[in-house]
């Protein structure tokens, strides 16, 4: 990147009063005017945050996802990046050589999956076959690549679709991981009425077997078959067994119940009854339509009792508990909420996948009733549209609750599960869709896509890792079958720096001068906000000519005074299509959007317990006593414990040389490897290749622990890993070592 920023003196007072009204115009209205502030459009900007992520296919990060084949929900869902990481094919001299075409092999798959839906195994032999014709070059293969090709594929165990980050992605996932929850019931349920079914068939067979009719000498010929029927007098045998024998028989009212149990077990139509001859057409729980789930949830729910009962009373038959004098009356007043959990555990339940923007009021009213009142219903709503939900002006009339409304206000009720995130999180979220597919009663997911045309070539994984970062769409699960307390059942994982406002992440450009400039910035909303193209009004360009006028970075503004015109205009850092770094000012409408999102993340941290206002009151509070009771004991107030801020700043300073910023004070000595620790994204690749050589400091970001703790092939191979780019391997420390110069050349890349 490079800074187009530029500043020359002012020359004329009429030319500074224009100017800062100008500025002012803009600040306060959005209008640039005919004023000395650039146009934004055209330019393709995206946040300078943005950078190091131009191309993801050469990246290592969470997609694509594989949705694996099997029954074992913590064993379907994969990382493509992960399944590659688990083959564990050597562990020798070979273990470089492999890792390195393993990730050749990985970013070859995942060319092929971002063109489309593709199985794993398809994809996986297109891009070996591509490998080895590519290393052929008109000749021979390379033996070792077709070595470590033919071992990795010997070790994969696992195949499945390969999804990307789409628009349909949210659905793919939570609709994969819902139907493994729903399979396991469905096939509960069918072993408990299979089961039922054929110990209430064996009373009535029992009851024929030893009737007379059952003992016929034409029923016992055909038992005994052919040859030793014809060898017996079956009708002398019959008269054996039915003379002055005591016979085991039904009353007709246990045999007329029994057969109408039996009936409802075989026609019921929620699992398959398991008859040969069956075609009965089963439920359909899957839905497009909140109104039309509920609707089909109210007209089965009369099966639903009556299969419900029908279980228990054919489990008291079988077991010989049943009393009529004493049950008859009592299930002939029995519904659903008589029954116990475990029973109505195993009915399956619905699954209902909407887009937020075409939810009207009643559906959402209907979803939120649905929800307090514990149907046994999951719902995905999904988002495409944060903008729309965001202000009232985007959104229709007859619309419903915006997305994030309707979690927070399913969250405030306490009585279902609920969880937003994005797409970029569902991989680390997958454990909490299972655990709220899987939960008693209602569950809600909202899930923003990150697809959207007015974000131009964003792609929708960093879109929506864009939105949790910047905290416009953060991501929490609140889980009340968790635990008693809040702490137990709410969390805000997946949240990068949770205790800050926004997180804070360090950007290099070179200067005017080609000089390498760092500095930590933080991601904010309005770096999100400034990406959608429906905004660009609300940003414009600072002046190249030399016009005068405060300018602060945008954070700063936003910690001082947001909102207020003082004479200073706020900027984003800002990059173009040409990899050019701009200053671009943000007026105060965009400013107000942002202290929304700021200030629903600041409930959400409350919730969690970071920053707690009642803790702080608390706190200071007991200062208060503390120090009255050293003024009281004749301590001088110079000796009292220093009070403390209830809440860490919204962004750590800065300091005058970003330079002296630097973690790694090795960084520019070409021998000795390094990290660009602020940069990191905690992807996990460099510690799981070396945990003693790589670890994570407080803020959970990579740094070189010991350099001598593993191999220089480890080294580059993290290298080659690292999502973001950020390792230097610098040179050999181990002269000895097998295969240096390709290792050394492969690591002239990341020097």
């Amino acid at each position: 990147m490079t800074d187009t920023a530029q500043s020359t003196p002012m020359t004329t007072g009429s030319r500074h009063r224009n100017d800062q009204q100008d500025r002012a115009s803009f600040y306060l209205t959005g209008h640039r005017m005919d004023t000395h502030l650039g146009n934004v459009e055209g330019l393709g900007l995206r946040s300078a945050h943005f950078a190091p992520y131009r191309r993801l296919t050469e990246l290592r990060y969470d997609y694509p996802l594989v949705l694996a084949d099997g029954h074992d929900v913590n064993t379907t869902m994969w990382s493509l990046s992960g399944l590659i990481d688990d083959l564990r094919v050597a562990t020798g001299e070979d273990a470089g050589r492999i890792r390195h075409h393993a990730i050749l092999l990985e970013r070859e798959i995942r060319v092929r999956a971002d063109a489309g839906s593709v199985r794993l195994s398809a994809a996986w032999d297109e891009a070996v076959d591509a490998l080895i014709a590519a290393s052929a070059n008109g000749g021979e293969p390379d033996p070792d690549l077709a070595d470590s090709l033919a071992r990795l594929t010997t070790a994969r165990t696992v195949d499945g679709r390969l999804v990307t980050c789409d628009h349909d992605t949210p659905r793919e996932v939570v609709g994969h991981l819902w139907g493994l929850v729903q399979r396991e019931r469905e096939r509960h349920l069918t072993a408990r009425v299979a089961h039922l079914r054929d110990d209430l068939q064996d009373i009535l067979d029992a009851e024929q077997a030893s009737s007379p009719a059952g003992l016929s000498g034409e029923r016992l010929a055909a038992s005994l078959g052919p040859v030793v029927g014809a060898e017996l007098d079956t009708e002398a045998l019959s008269r054996l067994l039915t003379d002055n024998r005591p016979r085991f028989s039904l009353s007709d009212s246990r045999r007329a119940r029994i057969r109408r149990l039996l009936d409802v077990l075989t026609t019921q139509r929620f699992v398959p009854s398991g008859e040969d001859d069956d075609t009965t057409e089963l439920y359909d729980f899957v839905y497009t339509d909140v109104q039309a789930a509920l609707a089909a949830h109210r007209d089965r729910f009369a099966a639903t009792t009556e299969l419900a009962k029908a279980l228990v009373m054919a489990e008291m038959e079988a077991d010989g508990r049943y009393r009529e004098e004493v049950h008859d009356a009592l299930f002939a007043k029995w519904s659903v909420a008589d029954l116990d959990t475990d029973t109505l555990e195993l009915f399956p339940e619905y699954l209902v996948r909407v887009d937020a923007e075409s939810m009207t009021s009643e559906d959402s009213v209907a979803l939120l009733e649905a929800l307090a009142s514990g149907l046994p219903i999951k719902a995905l709503v999904q988002v495409n549209d944060l903008l729309r939900g965001a202000t009232q002006q985007a959104r229709p009339a007859q619309a419903g609750l915006s997305a994030r409304m309707l979690a927070s206000t399913a969250l405030a009720s306490g009585e279902s599960f609920v969880m937003q995130c994005a797409s970029s999180a569902l991989y680390h979220a997958r454990d909490r869709i299972v655990a709220g597919s899987a939960a008693p009663g209602a569950a809600l997911f909202v899930v923003y896509s990150g697809e959207g045309e007015w974000l131009d070539d964003l792609p929708p994984y960093l879109a929506a890792a864009a939105a949790i970062e910047s905290r416009v769409f953060p991501s929490y699960a609140y889980d009340p079958g968790a635990g008693e307390t809040w702490a137990d059942r709410f969390t805000l994982g997946c949240n990068p720096q949770p205790e800050l406002d926004w997180p804070v992440r360090r950007i290099t450009y070179q200067d005017g001068s080609v000089q390498r400039v760092s500095l930590d910035v933080p991601f904010t909303a309005a770096d999100f906000w400034a990406c959608d193209a429906r905004l660009v009004t609300h940003l414009a360009l600072a002046a190249e000519d030399g016009s005068e006028g405060k300018e602060v970075p945008f954070a700063e503004h936003m910690a001082s005074n947001p909102g207020a015109w003082a004479g200073e205009l706020p900027y984003l850092l800002m990059i173009s299509r040409d990899e050019r770094l701009h200053r671009v000012l943000v007026d105060r409408p965009l400013i107000h959007l942002t202290q929304r999102s700021v200030e629903q993340w600041h409930r959400l941290q409350e919730l969690a317990g970071i920053h707690n206002s009642h803790v702080a009151l608390e706190r200071a509070r007991m200062r208060e006593e503390l120090e009255a009771e050293l003024a009281a004991a004749g301590v001088t107030a110079g000796t009292a414990v220093p009070a403390t801020s209830a809440a860490a700043p919204a962004t750590p300073p800065v300091a005058d040389n970003a330079e002296d910023q630097v973690d790694e004070p090795q960084a520019h000595d070409p021998y000795l490897p390094w990290i660009e620790t602020a940069r990191c994204a905690t992807c996990n690749e460099c510690t799981a290749i070396n945990d003693r050589m790589f670890r994570y400091n407080d803020d959970r970001q990579a740094y070189i622990a010991d350099p001598d703790a593993g191999t220089y092939a480890e080294l580059v191979l993290a290298a080659e890993a690292c999502q973001v780019a950020i390792i230097h391997p610098g040179q050999p420390r181990n002269p000895d070592e097998p295969g240096l110069a390709e290792l050394t050349k492969r690591a002239e890349a990341f020097a």
